[in-house]
């Protein structure tokens, strides 16, 4: 399951980076390729949450006899914030807002301090 989760996360990003850019080359409605990208990131929100959970789930016990409760539920809060400012990023780019560009920063600081907080607990690969 964790393989899973890391694949959709760098699919994910590659994705939100790719939409972004379509977004930011042309912004009218009839923008089909970014629409239709769009949508499979949305998938691939969907596949990064549920792989997310299922791994908090299945090591349930090994976090509670680690007792790092709370250093996991930071960690998924900071990948759902991470995931919300990404879609809202998008949605602002697409809707000609002004604060696309500050929503971006504020996404690209939550996605580099989940991967560096999920690197860095027992599951993650900095761990070893």
């Amino acid at each position: 399951m964790l393989h899973l989760h890391l694949t959709a996360i760098i699919v994910s990003l590659i994705l939100f980076i790719a939409v972004f850019a379509m977004y930011k080359k042309n912004n009218s409605s009839d923008n089909k390729p970014a629409l239709i990208l769009h949508m499979v990131l949305r998938v691939f929100y969907l596949l990064v949450l549920f792989s997310g959970i299922m791994i908090y789930v299945g090591n349930m016990e090994g976090i509670s006899a680690a007792g790092s409760h709370m250093q996991y539920g930071i960690k998924a809060l900071l990948g759902i914030l991470s995931v919300v400012f990404m879609e809202v990023a998008v949605v602002r780019l697409k809707k000609h807002s002004a604060s696309a560009n500050v929503l971006l920063v504020v996404t690209l600081i939550l996605i580099i301090a989940a991967v560096i907080m999920g690197s860095t607990l027992p599951l993650g690969m900095l761990s070893f």
